[in-house]
């Protein structure tokens, strides 16, 4: 499908209409707290009445508050504590003042945690559990998540959407990770009820600094990382980073294993006091393994004869590869235009190459579990992610009120292309002694697609009182795709209000409705087992009461307790057959729950991180099945809990040395919707003990303390074994 030219209009519309209101808002109110109360000169000599709106001036104006690199103090990088996120408001509003639960991974907890993949940094986060995942886990490949019982599988980098299948992968370069909970719709457009995850890159240091690092790991695992930061001008108005790392990771299964590069080079400039300018390319080039190694059915596993299946075993042909190349581009401008205006517009490209070949398979051929059913692919594809977000950011006070509004315009453009796309079954492989045979194959092709998200947002926050701020924003959103030439256009309109009252220093209560809307693709209608069109559905909408209480204390702590009810309907249920299709818009989802997510600085030195969320997600209504009313949503456990505590001793004989860990608890999941089989839960313990000396540091990372066999993912056809006891032995130098 294409997009006509004047549906590009609305990226000139979002930008004039927040440039308008810059020029006309100085006019109107000033943006600072506490200024004395006068009536303009002008509208003195004119007479003009003013007794709606009271006209506030400045005495002193403030300087601008844009700055450039990470600071030394930045948030995340000396302890857990991050009170701050643009995620849930695109601004710089505090978390406690957003009527959401946000939650934020950063530097420290990731370095400390060895969290290398984004599927061990997002076990801090309460609530968010792996779904069904595509990969093996420890590719860094199409990672699959849920947030509070659905899908949270639409990335942003830096607030920009990002189809990338690697986008989410390499954590190495990110300053945090950020997720906003519950429908996100107002700010992020078309996106699942559960949230939405966004990741944060590292910025430049705002000093020359080189680092190096070298791992070596079980299974003779090994990798080497370069992080250097240059000023690029004498005057520091220009700075620089390189991120880079390379590994060859070997897995527990035999012959298994996986080869990343990654690379990340980031310019920031403040020509001016009141503009900065950041660039950012990124390249990744992965050699893993193909397929799903390590895969095990599900009989023989977790269910009747258990122990059928070796722990270790693998049905996928290591000698088969996946080859994938990524790159991406962005360049974003924030501009401070008076004391009340600031605009932010950004651009994102990224790029990737797909060739992907795999041989093996993860299903019983019949009831004697002696032979595995294998199949052959070979698929080559690429895909290119646009997108785009300009957000003014106004504050001032009008009306008796400090005002903070944003008003913005996002779209992105998300292709693939699919000249290669072959599979053929391959026979069966003996399950105790495997033998992979490639068979011959016709070349084949996938059809192209094509898809857009588009959409306008405003948002305000007002403060009424020292202690009580209340919010709402509108979201208007459009998506449109290009199946076979035919076309799918929907649209949605969401919101969020809510309300925040800070009853001590640092206390805040908070309650919060929000909606969003996600698009329903269009389903094959047949009759007799013939194709007859195709039809298309209203978006599913969502909705989310929530309310709950956050601790908030720059440098000492950041704790959220909430309680929350997300309810999903408009889910396309097929009332028909396979052969005679009848589909209706009858099926609901809801999810209710208590989480828990904390940061908390004992002592200097000393820090602890939990996470706990009990969530109930089940299917409300089932037309076609009522037999599944009820049910517990597959793959999304009720029960999970983390605990990560180190501590590092800040004087004396043994300064610089660091020590701790901590257990990850997650609870049973159901295998299928029906809800009879079910992966076990499990509890895992890990440690880490670290010592700093000058300009060297050496960290020990031991996972897996008990050595214990669990499943950590499923996809609804097979479960994926966790890694056994596993180490990681780093070695780092710094340069000053």
């Amino acid at each position: 499908m294409k997009i006509k030219k004047k549906k590009i209009q609305p990226l000139l519309y979002g930008t004039a209409l927040a440039m308008s209101l810059s020029i006309w808002t100085p006019n109107f109110v000033q943006a600072e707290e506490g200024n004395t109360a006068k009536t303009s000169a002008v509208n003195k000599q004119a007479d003009v009445p003013v007794t709606e709106v009271e006209v506030k001036e400045t005495k002193e104006k403030k300087k601008t508050s844009l700055s450039i690199g990470q600071q030394p103090n930045a948030e995340g990088v000396k302890n857990y504590v991050i009170t701050k996120s643009s995620t849930g408001s695109k601004t710089n509003e505090e978390s406690k003042d957003v009527p959401q639960t946000i939650a934020v991974v950063g530097q420290k907890v990731l370095q400390e945690e060895h969290a290398n993949t984004l599927e061990k940094a997002l076990t801090n986060i309460a609530g968010v559990n792996t779904g069904t995942g595509v990969w093996n886990p420890n590719t860094n490949l199409n990672p699959s998540f849920m947030s509070r019982g659905f899908y949270a599988n639409n990335y942003y980098v830096n607030g920009l959407y990002d189809g990338n299948l690697a986008v989410a992968g390499w954590t190495g370069y990110l300053d945090r990770i950020e997720v906003l909970k519950g429908p996100s719709s107002l700010y992020f457009g078309q996106l699942q009820p559960g949230g939405v995850i966004n990741l944060i890159t590292k910025k430049p240091l705002t000093s020359e600094s080189y680092k190096v690092g070298l791992e070596y790991g079980s299974w003779g695992s090994r990798s080497i990382d370069l992080d250097a930061s240059v000023p690029l001008t004498k005057d520091k108005k220009w700075l620089s980073r390189t991120i880079i790392d390379t590994d060859h990771f070997n897995e527990f299964q035999k012959n298994v294993y996986n080869n990343h590069f990654n690379g990340a080079f980031i310019v920031q400039g403040q020509p001016r006091q009141d503009t900065v300018y950041t660039f950012e390319a990124t390249y990744r080039n992965y050699n893993i393994t193909g397929g799903y190694p390590g895969a095990h059915p599900a009989i023989g596993s977790i269910q009747a004869p258990y122990g059928l299946v070796a722990y270790d075993a693998n049905y996928y042909d290591p000698g088969q590869r996946y080859y994938f190349i990524g790159r991406s581009l962005s360049a974003r401008v924030d501009h401070k235009l008076n004391e009340i205006w600031t605009i932010t517009s950004a651009l994102r490209y990224s790029n990737e190459h797909n060739e992907r070949h795999y041989n093996g398979g993860e299903r019983w051929t019949d009831s004697t579990n002696t032979k595995i059913s294998t199949g052959y692919d070979w698929d080559i594809f690429n895909i290119d992610t646009y997108s785009w977000d300009t957000t003014g950011n106004a504050k001032f006070k009008a009306w008796g009120a400090q005002h903070n509004v944003a008003i913005g315009y996002e779209w992105s453009r998300w292709n693939r292309v699919w000249p290669v796309s072959v599979y053929k079954s391959s026979g069966s492989v003996d399950a105790y002694n495997p033998v992979f045979v490639q068979p011959s194959v016709a070349l084949d092709s996938d059809s192209p697609y094509t898809y857009y998200r588009y959409g306008s947002y405003v948002s305000d926050t007002v403060t009424l009182s020292n202690k009580l701020k209340v919010s709402a924003g509108l979201n208007y959103s459009t998506f449109a795709d290009g199946v076979g030439g035919t076309g799918l256009h929907t649209s949605g309109t969401t919101w969020r209000t809510g309300a925040n009252y800070e009853s001590s220093p640092g206390l805040t209560w908070f309650t919060g409705y929000g909606t969003s809307f996600n698009t329903n693709s269009r389903q094959t209608v047949k009759v007799g087992g013939l194709t007859t069109g195709y039809q298309y559905f209203a978006p599913r909408t969502g909705d989310q009461y929530e309310a709950g209480v956050k601790y908030n204390i720059s440098d000492k702590a950041n704790v959220t307790l909430a309680r929350y009810r997300i309810r999903e309907t408009n889910i396309v249920t097929n009332m028909g057959t396979t052969a005679t299709t009848d589909y209706q818009l009858t099926d609901e989802q809801v999810s209710r729950g208590v989480e828990l997510d904390g940061n908390y600085v004992i002592r200097p030195g000393w820090n602890v991180l939990a996470a706990y969320a009990h969530n109930d997600s089940r299917t409300e209504k089932n037309h076609l099945n009522p037999a599944l009313i009820g049910k517990q949503t597959q793959a999304v456990p009720q029960e999970m809990f983390k605990l990560w505590s180190t501590y590092e001793v800040q004087s004396g004989n043994y300064k610089g040395l660091g020590f701790g860990g901590g257990v990850t608890y997650v609870g049973r999941r159901p295998y299928n919707s029906a809800n009879t089989v079910w992966v076990p839960g499990y509890s895992v313990f890990d440690a880490l003990v670290y010592y700093k000396r000058n300009s060297w540091k050496y960290a020990l990372n031991i996972n897996n303390l008990t050595n214990r066999q669990y499943w950590i993912e499923q996809n609804g056809v097979s479960v994926f074994p966790g890694t056994p006891r596993s180490f990681t032995l780093r070695v780092e130098k710094s340069f000053n």
